[in-house]
């Protein structure tokens, strides 16, 4: 199964320069992200394919739980903010999957997907602009994580271990810890990257890390000590949900691209350089 995130749309509408539909439209972040998809498709060749996509931060859970989530992100630029329902239209002709959950993020719906895919046996890939995914890295799911529109690294278990020294699963720790500057989560103050990953060497989990402060010398100790209702809350926030309730099944997103819609809607759009990828894709 392979899992998209939607907010790659954000990558593509960046990295191009502004595009328009024979209507006028701006299409250029549309565009952008079919490229990526239809890249992905003939990378790895799924027999499974959804794209999840985020609800307004307004309306996600995580800001009912801290308001000054996300708030350092600058407002969606107006030539963006219509093509996210175009994107999804797109799709639709394309015959290809769309998850959304109100209150829930992108991470949140693919790390929900990855977990029924594992438990029916798949082995998954997420390709994401988000280093949060990291954290739902196994056995069996690869993350594909972009760090350009063309260019992406490959990440399993053992590639993430050797650049991080933690495992994936602590990457909620570290968070907790040393906090996120992208998501605004706050992490305790004064406490930086290498000063996490070595707590985290010693005490595998967050919560160990904070029983065993009494341990630690000088400022860390009090910093440990100081800071253990906001490390929490930020663990929390950094926490890929992965039972969230109503998503469909693996099966539904079964990957049957119609071409003949698909064709039309690509056509209408005047992506005619992404149509022999697109044919390739359906063939």
């Amino acid at each position: 199964m392979l899992l998209i995130d939607g907010g790659l749309i954000f990558r593509a509408f960046f990295a191009l320069p502004p595009m328009t539909d024979p209507k006028g439209r701006p299409v250029g972040g549309v565009y952008g992200f079919l490229a990526m998809l239809l890249r992905a498709l003939a990378a790895t060749r799924p027999s499974h394919l959804a794209v999840a996509m985020d609800v307004p931060v307004p309306e996600n859970r995580r800001t009912l739980l801290y308001p000054a989530y996300k708030a350092n992100r600058p407002e969606c630029p107006a030539d963006l903010a219509p093509q996210f329902d175009l994107l999804r239209e797109t799709l639709a002709a394309l015959n290809i999957a769309v998850l959304r959950a109100p209150g829930y993020e992108a991470d949140d719906l693919m790390g929900t997907m990855a977990r029924k895919a594992e438990e029916d046996g798949m082995e998954v890939a997420l390709l994401t602009g988000d280093r949060d995914a990291l954290q739902l890295l196994s056995g069996k799911t690869t993350v594909q994580y972009v760090k350009k529109m063309n260019q992406t690294v490959t990440y399993d278990v053992p590639r993430f271990a050797q650049e991080w020294g933690i495992l994936p699963g602590q990457l909620v720790d570290f968070k907790g810890l040393a906090g996120d500057s992208a998501d605004n989560i706050p992490g305790i103050k004064g406490i930086g990257a290498r000063t996490a990953v070595k707590l985290l060497q010693e005490h595998a989990t967050l919560e160990q890390v904070l029983d065993h402060a009494h341990t630690q010398r000088g400022r860390l100790r009090d910093l440990l000590a100081q800071g253990r209702e906001v490390a929490l809350l930020s663990k929390q926030l950094a926490t890929i949900d992965r039972r969230v309730p109503g998503l469909c099944a693996p099966a539904d997103c079964a990957l049957r691209l119609d071409r003949a819609q698909g064709t039309a809607a690509l056509e209408a759009l005047r992506f005619r350089s992404l149509m022999s990828a697109f044919e390739r894709a359906t063939s």
